[in-house]
């Protein structure tokens, strides 16, 4: 955070929520951001922005370093499931009612353990009969005992970070399933490539997507732009991509013409 930036959205008098949105999005955006000048800007105690950058550390978000936190968004750990559902929610809530109109009653559906293709699922429960199967526990808590809803739970070892059933058995199960649709996300977008910070989630991404026939892509704004970790694959292995309208105009138009079919989600 350098003399003269604008931060005419300082969330003066924010509740700790707020302030750790402001937090994550300043830091994503300049990769450092000191101790003191966040007291500044916040208007804060030390001691309280300290507290705020060690949940943050915690939700795996930054690393902090004397006299502030760095973020290296190639090596950061995913942030776990509380943290995520607190994270462009409006626009994850318009890309999820644009996405479920892709489903019909009747479909086999593969939800992966992600919070925007988690918002699908109301949509989804507007169109039943269905088939939901899933690697998470959230999906499957919610499901439990729904009627007109055949549940199909893939196991595997079990990640309290993410709430989700993880490695070998997972892929092994869905390989020997086939979906109709899969709504899935992924951490970040550069050019036409998809990543994420965990090789664990990537492996069992990829058997979701050999395992389904329309594979829709959630993609909000906060995702573009940057890379991570580990390579899922190419947004052209995707049939849909669904997008919120803060998403550059450039990018929609990229992944058209990579042959993919974007749908903007209006706003609310």
């Amino acid at each position: 955070m350098t003399e003269g930036d604008n931060t005419g959205d300082r969330p003066a008098g924010a509740t700790r929520e707020q302030r750790l949105t402001f937090v994550t999005e300043l830091i994503n955006r300049e990769g450092f951001v000191g101790v003191d000048a966040l007291a500044e800007v916040l208007g804060l105690s030390r001691m309280t922005v300290h507290r705020d950058l060690d949940q943050l550390q915690r939700d795996g978000v930054l690393r902090k370093v004397r006299g502030g936190a760095s973020a290296h968004r190639s090596t950061k750990f995913e942030s776990g499931v509380p943290f995520r559902s607190n994270q462009a929610v409006e626009q994850k809530r318009q890309i999820a009612r644009a996405a479920a109109d892709l489903a019909s009653p009747g479909d086999v559906i593969i939800l992966d353990a992600s919070t925007t293709a988690l918002e699908v699922l109301p949509h989804l429960l507007t169109q039943l009969p269905l088939t939901v199967i899933t690697n998470f526990w959230t999906v499957l808590e919610k499901l439990e005992g729904k009627p007109d809803v055949n549940l199909v739970g893939l196991g595997g070892d079990y990640v309290h970070q993410y709430r989700a059933f993880l490695g070998v058995v997972c892929e092994k199960a869905l390989g020997e399933l086939y979906a109709d649709v899969l709504f899935a996300s992924v951490s970040a977008l550069r050019g036409l490539d998809v990543y994420h910070q965990d090789q664990r989630i990537v492996s069992v991404k990829r058997a979701m997507m050999r395992s389904a026939g329309v594979r829709v892509l959630l993609l909000d704004h906060t995702k573009v732009g940057h890379g991570s970790l580990h390579r899922l694959g190419s947004v052209t292995e995707f049939t849909h991509v669904v997008v919120d309208t803060l998403v550059d105009a450039a990018v929609v138009d990229e992944i058209r013409e990579a042959g993919v079919e974007v749908i903007v989600a209006p706003a609310s």
